[in-house]
């Protein structure tokens, strides 16, 4: 069983903050010696794996691409092509 670490706080270490945060930007441990002897090991905290995000840009083998053309855009079914129409019969039925 895994035993937890103890957590110190170094918000008021200026120099250790400056330490660790070097550590975690390279992901390489660092020694911490004092005259020539090793007190201790620091070594970053893994992070967890970044999910990939997504860029909002519609690239040429999109799936989207597969559903372009399915809806009909011609004759009265036309929407925007007819709008002021259907605006003035559903004016028309609310006066009547």
């Amino acid at each position: 069983m895994a035993r937890e670490l103890k957590s110190v706080d170094v918000a008021n270490v200026p120099e250790l903050l400056s330490i660790a945060e070097k550590v975690r930007e390279t992901g390489e441990p660092c020694v911490l010696k004092h005259e020539g002897e090793d007190l201790a090991i620091l070594s970053p905290v893994p992070l967890a794996p970044r999910r990939q995000r997504k860029t909002g840009i519609v690239t040429r083998n999109d799936p989207l691409w597969n559903i372009v053309g399915i809806a009909s855009s011609e004759g009265p079914g036309d929407v925007a092509r007819n709008k002021h129409e259907y605006l003035a019969e559903a004016y028309a039925k609310k006066r009547a």
